[in-house]
């Protein structure tokens, strides 16, 4: 029996034309760049801007420190099983990295499409921020920005966080300046809530625990839970049920509502994935009142916007979602048949 591995070589033109792609699988019987990622990190070969393809596995990869700037991307996730978004991919394992540290090092990297088992935690004990950090189509335990005693005086600036699945997230043990956490969906606490916070902008999410901010841009965003806000703007924003104290001062002023109900919100988990369920249904108080932007009024919650929330975080390469191989080919067959359905992903 022989095993086919294909895949893609066509990903993110924004990178140097000299940066290359490597290959980690730890799959028995595949040949791969590395089986693992700590050996990949590790490799004197591997350069800053390189791209690093994390292959689908049903065995997750080992945790690691990331002191270069690279591009990291897995499979996406919710691929198979109960609530999931199947067809997507043809191996339906997703790429499970355990989890791993941001050093200052690798400022500027980008994380796509992963699957977090643990999270993903900055920096390395006493080291500096790392700063100007993209992750987006990831889902992640926990997402701890100013993890393990950072230094003295690190800032966290320029992070994107975009279109992911988070289960808590947390930046309060040092600044946050000029970042952007939009399309995502968050399901436990959200913390951004240091006091020399500046400049950051939270948009079109979905929130379903507490969420405490500090010098924040908070806009068409549904909460469910707990609200804190200090020195924010917070307009066009839904709330499930009766306002929590936090946010009840904002109601009624700048598009900000309360006393919704999920069931009148969102279209809900029958019939739909874990993180599907958190589409609007027909009818929705959130649809079209969102805060208007160059004239256009988009939808509240983390499928609003041109830049929606894209399901089980399908990275934007081109993917093989259905091959057929023979089980078998005759011995004096010249020819093998292979089918192969492939399509592009935005």
């Amino acid at each position: 029996m022989k095993q086919f591995i294909l895949l893609t070589a066509a990903v993110c033109a924004a990178i140097a034309a000299n940066a290359k792609i490597w290959r980690v699988n730890n799959n028995a019987g595949v040949t791969a760049d590395f089986t693992d990622m700590p050996a990949c990190i590790a490799s004197a070969s591997v350069l800053n801007d390189d791209t690093i393809h994390v292959e689908a596995s049903a065995v997750g990869y080992t945790n690691f420190i990331l002191n270069k700037r690279l591009v990291i991307i897995g499979t996406g996730y919710f691929l198979s099983g109960a609530n999931s978004n199947p067809g997507l991919q043809a191996n339906p394992n997703p790429a499970t990295l355990d989890y791993f540290f941001v050093d200052t090092l690798a400022s500027g990297s980008q994380f796509i499409g992963l699957n977090l088992s643990n999270g993903i935690y900055t920096p390395t004990s006493n080291a500096p921020g790392a700063d100007n950090v993209t992750i987006t189509r990831c889902r992640m335990s926990n997402l701890y920005i100013g993890y393990s005693n950072p230094a003295a005086g690190a800032d966290y600036i320029g992070w994107i966080i975009n279109k992911c699945y988070i289960a808590n997230f947390t930046a309060s043990a040092r600044p946050v300046k000029n970042a952007a956490i939009t399309n995502s969906i968050i399901t436990g606490v959200s913390d951004l809530s240091n006091v020399g916070n500046l400049n950051n902008l939270v948009r079109n999410n979905v929130f379903r625990s507490t969420v405490n901010i500090n010098n924040t841009y908070f806009s068409n965003n549904i909460i469910a839970a707990g609200f804190n806000a200090i020195n924010s703007t917070v307009k066009n924003n839904t709330c499930i049920n009766t306002a929590p104290a936090g946010f009840a001062t904002f109601v009624g002023v700048n598009g900000n509502v309360a006393g919704q109900l999920d069931v009148n919100i969102f279209q809900g988990l029958t019939g739909n994935s874990t993180d599907g369920q958190w589409q609007l249904k027909a009818g929705s108080q959130a649809i079209g009142t969102g805060e208007t932007v160059n004239s256009i009024t988009p939808d509240r919650g983390a499928f609003g916007t041109a830049d929606p929330y894209i399901l089980s975080g399908i990275p934007p390469v081109p993917t093989i979602y259905s091959l057929t191989v023979p089980a078998s080919v005759p011995s004096n067959a010249t020819t093998m048949p292979i089918t192969i359905s492939t399509k592009s992903n935005n």
